[in-house]
């Protein structure tokens, strides 16, 4: 078997967005992987405490989890690998701007989401979008941090306050991700990480920790937050309902997500299947507007 681990992104990828766990088809396809040998790497923008709910994957059990994009890998019982915390002086900045300006920031805990800034939105917004294991909790004291570091951030601001915020504080080179479109609140929502963090350094950081080398990492993506991941890995592959920029980074483009396309690449790869390719379908604008909702994850 030439490839050893496949790294899938969680949500357009391993399930579309919006649906409640993965299809059967691709259920089905992960545990053949996992009982031929292969190991199956659930990669997301969330922490441990957003994918520990084992209902909401359909029945996979992923045997390692690359999360908060790249900053700490763990394994199945959420035992960290792997990390790269935020330090005290990058956690103190991001409270003090979003505290002087009231902007919703969240830090993502190996326990829990803690919300330091504007619980009540950020609650209300997790309520909303219905999704299994996602909430926070209210940090409004803001102690937790007297435990351990956080992975990584969460924040919702205009545009704009992005820039304010790299022109006082951009010497520290924190990572901002975009997450998804300017809502009606004229915010925008941001992962942060720290400088030089990705998926695809966690993909590295796990390799090393499993005596292998990224040449033997299949990884599978769709948008932004996975083009580290797609250029790490030894064979990438992006959904046909994939963003530009993943697409670009990628090795090839695979079937959409509404079409199973991550069991058509198992089946390919370690089974000898014909060979994973996309159906040529236009699903149009529609699907655009869903993913920008939460492509990231």
């Amino acid at each position: 078997m030439q490839y050893k681990i496949l790294a899938s992104d969680y949500d357009n990828t391993l399930m579309p967005f919006g649906e409640a766990k993965p299809r059967p088809a691709v259920v089905k396809a992960v545990k053949k992987l996992q009982a031929a040998g292969g190991k199956f790497v659930l990669s997301t923008g969330r922490s441990y405490p957003g994918i520990r709910d084992k209902n909401q994957l359909g029945g996979i059990r992923y045997d390692y989890a690359i999360t908060c994009n790249g900053a700490c890998v763990v394994d199945r019982q959420g035992n960290v690998i792997a990390e790269h915390p935020l330090t005290s002086e990058e956690m103190y900045v991001l409270v003090d701007f979003c505290e002087d300006y009231n902007y919703p920031l969240q830090f993502n805990f190996r326990d829990a989401y803690y919300a330091y800034c504007e619980y009540e939105y950020l609650h209300t917004g997790y309520q909303m979008m219905n999704s299994p294991g996602l909430d926070c909790v209210d940090g409004e004291d803001q102690d937790r941090h007297l435990v351990d570091m956080p992975h990584a951030a969460f924040a919702a601001m205009p545009p704009q306050e992005v820039e304010r915020f790299h022109e006082k504080y951009g010497y520290l080179g924190l990572h901002w991700m975009q997450t998804g479109a300017q809502n009606a609140d004229g915010y925008c929502y941001y992962d942060i990480v720290r400088g030089g963090m990705d998926k695809g350094v966690g993909l590295a950081d796990l390799c090393a920790q499993m005596g292998l080398t990224l040449a033997d990492a299949v990884a599978v993506g769709d948008s932004a937050n996975d083009v580290g991941m797609l250029k790490a890995a030894g064979l990438s592959a992006c959904m046909a309902n994939g963003t530009p920029d993943a697409k670009a980074a990628a090795d090839r483009i695979i079937g959409d997500v509404r079409e199973d396309g991550v069991a058509a690449l198992i089946e390919e790869l370690w089974f000898d299947g014909p060979r994973a390719e996309p159906s040529g379908k236009d699903f149009g604008s529609a699907w655009g507007n869903i993913e920008s909702a939460g492509g990231s994850l």
